[in-house]
């Protein structure tokens, strides 16, 4: 169904908006090249073999999963503004011990535990940042103000990647502590602007996951697929381009960037031109936005076609983010926002993760062939596209049958 008119003016002046979204600018500016460049110094640096990265980033996600669930029913019961403030102190922390470990050459071991530990915590503010927007608009605001948050995250993404192309020349260690300076301005956002929304949960305190509401287990499993085919984005796109096409740090960073900025440009229009389309049909035509924009990376190695490419696949992340968001905070019960995104993210996260896992593994088998390595990704896409479709057709059927 259309969602009502709303004007992202009254969004913005609301002070938990400007700190998410503000925290969102400062969080992606200072972290994300963490995961854009972490494969490039295992691989370049520490000589281990590409699908290191994949395995890596797959048992970061599964040790994210339980800590989603805990963290989410955490959020509904200690409050939003809380944990919000917690956050930042623990990856403060981590980022400097990080950074340390890099630049003093630690043994793998140790640098691979720490960052594992960095994406679980950071899975926890996800998930209170998605309660406290949800409790401060209404449903027909959800999906534009999401948009708005990933349009603030962007506006950092956009930068992000140059500057960590740059540090990284350096010494990757600088990557890290540059994400630690950003975890101090992130919490004063926090600390100034945000005060407990929403309502929290009463009762036993026990941690629940909503499995018996068959529509949230349906939708985060089709949240999950698409995952499956975006999450090629980061670890896999990395690697392809600087193993298989050798392309410099700095170049990788400024098609990265490409994408933030084609994000800041296209994301409003986009949510406008979609708003009236059923919620799956916006999941499966991003995923297959996705899919399309993938297979053309084989295509051409000529760094102005693959800028342009960038911007067609993020058209697909355009479509598909915000609404993957805004379906979830719709099912919700308000004093179980938490627990409902974080038991999302926990459903989809049984198969999300495979992503770079299959990715780093087409790069390490097919170097010399970038078709063998992009057909399964466009494969999939079109499987899952067509699967969202019947599945949540089907769902809508059955739950008009019982109204």
């Amino acid at each position: 169904m259309p969602e009502p008119a709303f004007t992202y003016r009254s969004i913005l002046l609301r002070k938990q908006i400007q700190a998410v979204s503000g925290a969102q600018f400062i969080r992606v500016l200072a972290r994300s090249q963490i995961w854009i460049f972490i494969p490039v110094y295992l691989t370049k640096v520490r000589d281990l073999p590409v699908y290191f990265s994949g395995i890596l980033f797959l048992l970061t996600a599964m040790i994210a999963l339980p800590i989603s669930v805990y963290g989410g029913n955490l959020v509904d019961t200690i409050g939003r503004r809380k944990v919000s403030l917690a956050v930042p102190v623990l990856l403060f922390a981590l980022m400097i011990i990080t950074a340390l470990s890099i630049l003093y050459r630690s043994s793998i071991v140790f640098i691979v535990i720490e960052f594992l530990s960095i994406e679980p915590i950071s899975v926890i503010q996800w998930i209170a940042d998605n309660a406290i927007v949800s409790d401060v608009t209404g449903i027909g605001e959800r999906t534009g103000s999401f948009g708005i948050l990933r349009i603030a995250g962007n506006l950092g993404f956009s930068a992000d990647p140059a500057i960590g192309g740059f540090l990284a020349g350096y010494s990757y260690a600088y990557i890290f502590l540059f994400g630690a300076a950003g975890a101090v301005i992130e919490l004063l956002l926090y600390y100034h602007l945000v005060n407990e929304t929403g309502k929290l949960r009463t009762g036993s305190g026990k941690f629940s996951m909503p499995l018996s509401d068959r529509y949230f287990v349906v939708v985060a499993i089709m949240i999950g697929v698409t995952y499956f085919v975006s999450g090629q984005w980061g670890t896999t796109l990395t690697l392809f381009l600087s193993v298989i096409y050798g392309i410099s740090n700095n170049m990788i960073g400024i098609l990265y960037s490409i994408n933030g900025i084609t994000v800041i440009l296209l994301q409003m229009p986009i949510i406008r031109m979609i708003e009236r389309i059923n919620g799956f049909w916006q999941l499966a035509l991003g995923t297959i936005v996705y899919g399309f924009g993938f297979f053309v990376l084989a295509l051409t190695h000529s760094f102005l076609l693959l800028g342009l490419d960038i911007v067609f696949i993020t058209i697909g992340e355009n479509i598909l983010a915000p609404v993957t968001n805004s379906i979830i905070s719709k099912i919700a019960p308000e004093d179980r926002r938490g627990e409902y995104f974080g038991s999302a993210q926990l459903i989809s996260g049984f198969i999300s993760p495979l992503a770079p896992v299959m990715g780093t593994l087409l790069i390490y088998r097919n170097a010399n062939d970038p078709l063998m390595v992009w057909s399964p990704v466009l494969g999939i896409a079109i499987l899952a596209s067509i699967s969202i479709i019947i599945a949540g057709n089907r769902l809508m059927k059955s739950i008009q049958a019982h109204v």
